[in-house]
């Protein structure tokens, strides 16, 4: 059983406010935060949007996962991250957050997968503040999954699945029942690390199927495919939810589950009410 962090860590944390600008900007942020922090350091929350809507490829994918003809129709801008994962189309249907901690930090397990735990279950609290009743992809489960890439009756179809994030299941990441509504992703260094999260307010896979399917009948099976592993917090509330209620309930979920003193600073992106 996890041990509550909060009997763990009383350290500070800072909370950047909710930013909203090109994608490019949220990808240089998140490094210049990660490359600078140090030992001892308060964690750090850094949420963000994308301005426009643009497509986020995985640290090893390369452009060729792409329709090339597709791509060009629609002028879509093509960003990399430095986490692993597959394809994430960023937009204003995403909510982003970077948690950077430093190195020590005791959130930040020996155990790389287990790390990941402590994120998964706020956001498993904080989409039930939400009325929205989600759990945790278990490491066995997620591997089950994987397992399926490599079968000769259904690696065509997992494969092609996997060109997107949300077509596939990690561990500790937060879905209801099958589908995928938080999805996880994380860098480690020596100095530090960076939690990435990605909430799907919205679900539409027009746009990514037609992006990474390169034939009539791919498409047709992301589009389809990709709406049984994954879901928009709006369809299981049964409204539009609000990015400002979404990170409250974050925030208000981890003072109760991490604990520690919560600050606001005051940098050129704006300023934000601590917790």
């Amino acid at each position: 059983m996890l041990q509550n962090p909060s009997t763990q860590n009383k350290s500070s944390w800072r909370i950047y406010p909710l930013t909203i600008a090109d994608q490019q900007q949220h990808i240089e942020m998140s490094e210049r935060l990660l490359s600078s922090v140090q030992a001892g350091d308060p964690g750090i929350l850094y949420w963000s949007l994308a301005e426009s809507t643009g497509l986020v490829l995985g640290f090893s994918q390369k452009h060729d996962v792409l329709n090339q003809a597709e791509l060009a129709a629609q002028a879509l801008p093509i960003y990399h991250r430095r986490a692993g994962g597959t394809a994430v189309l960023v937009g204003p249907h995403l909510l982003s957050l970077d948690v950077i901690l430093p190195a020590g930090h005791p959130l930040m397990l020996a155990d790389i997968v287990e790390s990941y735990r402590w994120f998964g279950t706020t956001w498993v609290a904080a989409l039930g503040r939400l009325g929205v009743q989600t759990r945790l992809v278990s490491p066995a489960e997620a591997h089950a999954q994987q397992a399926l890439r490599k079968l000769p009756e259904t690696r065509d179809y997992e494969l092609l699945m996997n060109r997107a994030c949300y077509g596939t299941l990690s561990p500790y990441e937060v879905a209801v029942e099958q589908r995928k509504v938080v999805g996880l992703a994380m860098i480690r260094r020596r100095a530090g690390s960076l939690l990435q999260a990605g909430v799907l307010l919205h679900w539409d896979t027009g746009t990514l199927a037609r992006l990474l399917g390169h034939t009539e009948e791919e498409q047709e099976l992301l589009r389809l495919g990709l709406l049984q592993r994954a879901v928009g917090l709006d369809t299981l509330a049964g409204r539009s939810v609000g990015i400002e209620e979404t990170i409250t309930a974050f925030e208000v979920s981890m003072k109760a589950w991490v604990g520690g003193r919560f600050t606001s600073p005051r940098i050129g992106l704006g300023s934000g009410a601590g917790l």
